[in-house]
């Protein structure tokens, strides 16, 4: 209790009473207006009590009047303190429903790890019902220190980092708490801020310069560039807090409505609001230091990331619009007759007889058991779409009987809301309208009998087409025309019909976000293309309204798909692709970026979200390469199935209406996906390792240079190159008719991949060449990249040949792993593994071998390239005897010593080289 009270008197001591200056800076801090801020005037400010005009700028009130003061002294709680709060002004109000008493409540976890809680003192307000990782107690040496202010002081608190006194965290302004508007405001250590989704930014670095605000609610939105909110939920972020690197991160775990605005003070400190129309406000802080700690730190919490299957690494083809079995099959003759690596075919809606779940097209895919076993007989892969909504066509249409049995359908809040035109059979369950030419009705994924039908229904589909993988989508979820005359594809001659949401405090909050503005926002509320937020989902336990949960959504089907796998398809690792995501999706879900288009800017923006996922503890994502909406022409299929190769979900799709796009489709960009997959097929040993990481630990597998290089200034503004892990760059062009691009290279060696030339000794910018048929990619000095003799699929290239590419740093060190099992199974048992450390030293490499030799039985490792290797070697020993000089090549140009060897990957190794060194 000593250090929570000196906390509090300290931060008491720090609040005191504003200057005049102080309170100027912030009248930035600006009143929202549920239409937006071009409404702001004089008369509009005056219709709310929390907001003041000052020149001409529509503020709000300052926080000893329209916030809280600290009720009483500080207590012990045992795992940290709480104090209570209390409304400082009642008639203070934004948009009424204020909460009176509230508590302020700091919760110490890890070292690194704290959480705040802010909630009604009264009564209990909707939390996320979703778990998470948290320590049983508390460390006892925390990185951080919270203070709070004192008893009868308008209400503040900071997080300060002990090590530095960084301030991470010092709020700002009056916080606001009421029924369905919260708000509060934070200055940030600077304007290096990274993260929230999902929704579309354009660069990397969040901008304060203008004002900048983006929605946060899971929708089925297409990506652009304008800020509005997509598929997914995630209101987490990172600062970069000084010069050295210091970085922390930020979850604001509620799963409600929000949205978050960056924007300069008077005085140029960074600032950020955070609003959120429900639930409560519940923070978790990480404290690094580092960026690629704090990715650790993160999943470590909401659950590290699912280990992939190998298989799911190699290539994915699809599209929506091949139209019958024919089609996919013409696809894949061009893939195999231009050489083209590919593991996965994918499937969309179009093989489903009327769009149905769990159905296929009795003419166009009439034969699609018989296509699904030529494409297994290819060692291909199929993966197949589903969608949440089912059509309630009850006697003709047995999943849906099946649920409508188990009682398992989202149902309205209370009996008036069910419309009168409901339809006969559908009870009180929300009717809504998809893809099928029929009404439909929406699982209900937190409820146990839901998640025990749809295993069920996996089942049976399973026994129909022996699919290997799921493909969840429009699991916002996603419905047509709600609240408009009609859908859009709604059946020609029928009358007109929607799913319509009541006027009510749920389906019309006083504030419904930013949302309602931005995107295809139609009826410009926010149930707009989803269903009614007065809808009522249950865990069989409580109780929620849709309102509170419509965010949890994809998360929740995903779990249940994820789960229901593993019983169709025992023991294997399931594979289940989600477009809507929330914190915690990673444990369980593949996720890609949603429908982009064929653009140059949107092939950019992937990198981004790649950094932002990777963040958010889902390192396994892609876009949509060559565009889902639009036609790219060559050069953008070429250049973005370049990149493409280097997404962990590797994925060529588009949508129906438009040309094939297939690589094969134009034999230059067939030539050049063929180099640029083998290429990729070759270093999956080495990304699979990185997943194996990412699986036991949260590192991430994609990351921008600043994670990397934290306190390379420069490096914390490059969105447009990506690191494998630490030891693999990837500079892709991304601009129309380029041939050339500039290269940040940051501290160290860098050699090119291809090549293995040394190009550039960091930190510097270079031009490089980069033709159509180039991208460039580089190894860093001091890592060992394992690697496989590729193949046209991953069945028949883990039966290969391993080797190393060995790129010595300037001490001439490297050091790598591998990690290898049998690619698929479920239990990923450590010990059942293979994994192998990996050193060069002093003309030294060696391989020991830490277990599971079991699981590398009959492969060899046959080559071993060592880049910027000074001289050509004298003599070469492996495993103490010499082999004879037919036994390895020197290339002086490149600096490059290849030694070819035959030893049981199962096996430690000595390798030792000797040279002139001039010593």
């Amino acid at each position: 209790m000593v250090r929570v009270v000196a906390q509090a008197i300290l931060a008491a001591a720090l609040v005191g009473t504003l200057t005049l200056g102080q309170q100027t800076k912030l009248q930035a801090i600006e009143c929202p207006f549920p239409e937006g801020q071009d409404v702001a005037s004089e008369t509009k400010c005056a219709e709310y009590t929390a907001c003041e005009w000052t020149d001409g700028r529509c503020h709000m009130v300052s926080n000893d009047v329209g916030g809280y003061v600290v009720d009483g002294e500080a207590q012990d709680t045992g795992r940290g303190f709480k104090v209570n709060l209390k409304k400082a002004d009642a008639s203070v109000t934004m948009f009424g429903g204020d909460v009176t008493d509230l508590v302020f409540e700091v919760i110490y976890h890890e070292n690194y790890h704290l959480q705040v809680k802010i909630y009604d003192q009264v009564n209990a307000r909707y939390e996320v019902p979703l778990p998470l990782n948290l320590p049983a107690e508390a460390e006892t040496e925390p990185l951080y220190s919270v203070g709070v202010s004192g008893n009868g002081e308008p209400f503040h608190f900071n997080v300060n980092r002990n090590s530095n006194g960084n301030t991470i965290f010092r709020s700002e302004g009056p916080l606001t708490f009421e029924d369905q508007f919260i708000q509060l405001h934070t200055e940030l250590m600077s304007t290096y801020l990274y993260g929230f989704g999902e929704n579309t930014h354009t660069s990397f670095r969040q901008v304060f310069e203008p004002r900048t605000t983006f929605p946060i609610f899971a929708r089925d939105q297409p990506v652009g560039t304008d800020p509005m909110n997509e598929y997914g939920h995630h209101p987490y972020y990172m600062v970069m807090e000084d010069g050295l690197g210091n970085s922390h991160s930020v979850l604001l775990h509620n799963s409600n409505a929000m949205e978050y605005s960056t924007f300069l003070l008077d005085d140029g400190t960074p600032t950020l609001t955070l609003r959120t129309i429900g639930g409560i406000i519940d923070l978790h802080f990480f404290l690094g230091p580092d960026p690629e700690d704090l990715n650790l730190q993160y999943a470590n919490m909401v659950g590290t990331p699912a280990m992939p299957t190998y298989w799911s690494l190699g290539f994915h083809l699809s599209r929506w619009g091949y139209n019958s079995t024919d089609g996919v099959r013409a696809a894949r003759e061009r893939m195999k007759s231009m050489g083209i690596p590919q593991d996965v075919q994918t499937c969309d809606i179009d093989y489903m007889d009327r769009q149905r779940d769990f159905t296929y097209d009795p003419v166009n895919w009439g034969d699609m058991p018989d296509l699904i076993t030529e494409l297994h007989n290819d060692n291909i892969k199929v993966t197949l779409i589903l969608d949440p909504a089912l059509v309630i066509d009850f006697d003709n249409y047995a999943p849906a009987a099946r649920g409508k049995e188990s009682d398992v359908f989202i149902k309205w809040s209370e009996p008036s809301l069910v419309p009168s035109d409901q339809e006969p059979g559908t009870d009180d369950y929300m009717v809504g309208y998809v893809w099928p030419d029929t009404k439909t009705i929406f699982p209900d994924f937190l409820k146990p009998e839901t998640k025990t039908w749809w295993t069920n229904e996996l089942k049976l589909f399973h026994d129909a087409l022996q699919y290997d993988a799921i493909w969840i989508d429009m699991n916002e979820p996603a419905n047509f025309g709600t609240n408009m005359d009609k859908p859009w594809n709604w059946p020609e001659g029928e009358d007109p019909w929607s799913l319509k949401c009541p006027e009510n405090k749920w389906d019309s909050p006083p504030y419904p976000t930013m949302m309602i503005r931005v995107g295809d926002n139609q009826s410009k509320r926010i149930s707009d293309h989803t269903i009614c937020m007065s809808g009522n989902q249950t865990d069989g336990t409580k109780t929620y309204l849709h309102y509170d949960v419509h965010s949890l959504y994809g998360l929740t089907e995903t779990i249940a798909t994820f789960n229901g796998l593993t019983e169709v398809i025992p023991n294997k690792r399931p594979v289940v692709l989600s477009r809507s995501t929330f914190p915690g999706s990673g444990k369980y879900a593949v996720h890609w970026l949603g429908d982009n288009k064929a653009d140059w800017k949107q092939m950019h923006m992937s990198i981004i979200g790649m950094f932002d996922f990777n963040m958010f503890g889902l390192p396994m994502v892609g876009a949509d390469v060559c565009g889902f909406f639009d036609e790219p022409d060559l050069e953008m299929c070429a250049r973005w199935m370049q990149v493409g190769a280097f997404y962990p979900f590797s994925r060529n799709h588009n949508t129906m209406g438009t040309a094939d796009q297939d690589p094969g489709v134009w034999p230059e960009v067939g030539e050049i996906s063929r180099e640029v997959l083998t290429l990729r097929y070759k270093y999956l040993p080495f990304l699979y390792a990185l997943f194996h990481k990412s699986h036991m630990h949260g590192n991430s597998v994609i990351r921008p240079l600043l994670n990397e290089f934290p306190a390379d200034i420069p490096a914390r503004d490059v969105d447009d190159q990506f690191l494998w892990g630490s030891g693999l760059m990837v500079a892709p062009v991304i601009t129309q008719g380029a041939t050339s691009r500039d290269v940040y290279f940051p501290q160290g060696l860098w050699y090119d991949l291809v090549y293995a030339k040394l190009v550039a000794t960091g930190p510097t910018t270079q031009t490089v060449s980069a033709p159509l048929e180039i991208i460039p990619v580089y190894v860093r000095g001091g890592y060992i990249l394992p690697y496989q003799v590729p193949a046209l699929n991953t069945v028949e290239s883990r039966k290969n040949p391993f080797g190393l590419t060995v790129a010595l740093d300037e001490l001439m060190i490297a050091l790598g792993e591998i990690f290898w099992d049998d690619g698929e199974v479920l239990e990923h048992v450590m010990s059942e593994s293979y994994m192998s450390k990996l050193a060069y030293y002093q003309e030294e490499l060696t391989m020991s071998v830490m277990h599971g030799q079991d699981a590398v039985a009959g492969i060899n490792l046959e080559t071993i390239d060592i880049l910027g290797f000074p001289k050509d070697a004298q003599r070469i020993s492996v495993n103490g005897a010499d082999i004879p000089s037919s036994g390895w090549r020197y290339d002086a140009d490149a600096s490059l010593l290849s030694i070819y060897i035959s030893v049981p990957l199962a096996d430690d190794l000595n390798v030792k080289i000797y040279y002139d060194n001039g010593l």
